[in-house]
């Protein structure tokens, strides 16, 4: 009998150790949509992936989690149509830690956001300046009085826990018809390197533009040519591109001429030769893509499933900055495990007392019909 209940105990261990073990480590989700379908969509139209980290862990409190965010994305998509590496990481609010800066930096990241401070040369902090473009959280009038020729940024989050967020229609149909150059973090802060590397040299009674290639994204720079007598004639060294359209608000190379003015957005590697132009006659500055008002980027914070986050902006011309973060697969409970306990003690408990029932049934029974033989017996006395 012992042994049985010493087999018994070991085998109730067991069971109860396999249900009731929790995991070291945290365990997380992959989202598929990320290199399927809608994240090289999304990528192609001109959108940027960077990282946010890992759910529920602050990069400030754990700084591996960045190089673990990194490695997950980087495995899986490009950062931008115009680089592979990413740089932008999405920042806890507040001043940015010495030791997260060097985790951040150490990954490649240098553009961070969107409510962090940072005095580190190496970091280009970017502002959340345009608010949020949730539903009665919006306000149309950050976008309209933000300062010319500079980067406003948006906020957007598609889920809070269970709760899922609306946007605001009106001002993402607004939106979606203004001038505005529509772009990403990174995007942004390339292209502005990428404008202020360009050179201008005389050359046999002409003018050479070129834009040197980076070892960093290939992000095409844009100047403003202003004192032109009229339209110049232009050989491209790479063949040449198409001109551009006044109300074109997507990065490309190309040109407008309008008014004695010549905007070139010239990629990297590449030059153009204005015939005939003297480099002491013309003025020439770095300026905005299509010498367009503003820049507007929407940051999609704790991105864990594109086709959530992405979803209600696919008809739009607005361009995001997902700032991806892998979620969590929700921890194991005690309730499955103390059910099955449960089951385990109650089962044998249950069969012993039906047992015993039919036991005493059977005792009760035998004595009953012993009762009613000796009632049919004659009587001899």
């Amino acid at each position: 009998m012992d042994a049985k209940r010493r087999l018994l105990a070991v085998t109730l261990a067991v069971m109860l150790s396999s249900v009731t073990s929790l995991p070291v480590q945290a365990e997380y989700t992959d989202d598929t949509w990320l290199e399927n379908v809608i994240g090289p969509e999304l990528l192609a139209l001109g959108d940027e992936f960077g990282c946010h980290g890992l759910e529920d862990i602050s990069p400030e409190e754990d700084t591996e989690t960045v190089g673990a965010c990194s490695q997950y994305v980087a495995s899986r998509i490009n950062a931008s149509r115009w680089g592979q590496n990413l740089i932008s990481f999405g920042t806890p609010e507040g001043e940015i830690s010495e030791n997260l800066t060097e985790a951040l930096v150490e990954e490649g990241f240098r553009i961070v956001g969107d409510m962090s401070e940072s005095d580190d040369p190496r970091l280009r902090v970017i502002a959340r300046n345009g608010g949020s473009i949730e539903s009665g959280l919006s306000d149309r009038s950050l976008i309209e009085n933000s300062e010319p020729g500079k980067l406003v940024s948006l906020y957007w989050i598609a889920r809070i826990d269970d709760m899922n967020i609306r946007r605001d229609r009106d001002v993402v149909d607004w939106l979606s018809e203004q001038p505005y150059w529509f772009t990403t973090w990174g995007e942004w802060v390339t292209h502005e390197e990428s404008s202020s590397r360009i050179t201008v040299n005389p050359v046999n009674g002409s003018t050479k533009i070129s834009n040197p290639s980076s070892l960093g994204w290939a992000t095409p720079g844009t100047i403003k040519i202003t004192g032109l007598a009229d339209r110049p004639d232009m050989e491209w060294s790479d063949g040449g591109y198409a001109p551009l359209d006044p109300e074109e608000n997507r990065l490309r190379g190309g040109y407008r001429y309008s008014n004695d003015t010549l905007i070139i957005t010239i990629p990297q590697g590449e030059s153009v030769i204005l015939s005939g132009v003297q480099e002491d006659d013309i003025q020439v500055e770095a300026t905005l893509f299509n010498d367009l008002e503003k820049g507007v980027t929407i940051a999609g914070h704790h991105a864990t499933n594109m086709r959530e986050w992405s979803q209600d902006f696919r008809d739009t011309p607005l361009r995001f900055t997902w700032l991806i973060e892998r979620s969590e697969i929700p921890e194991r409970t005690l309730f499955l495990p103390i059910l099955a306990l449960s089951v385990l003690i109650a089962t044998p408990l249950a069969i012993r007392w039906v047992l015993i029932k039919d036991k005493e049934d059977a005792s009760y029974n035998w004595s009953s019909n012993l009762d009613a033989v000796r009632n049919h017996l004659p009587d001899n006395s």
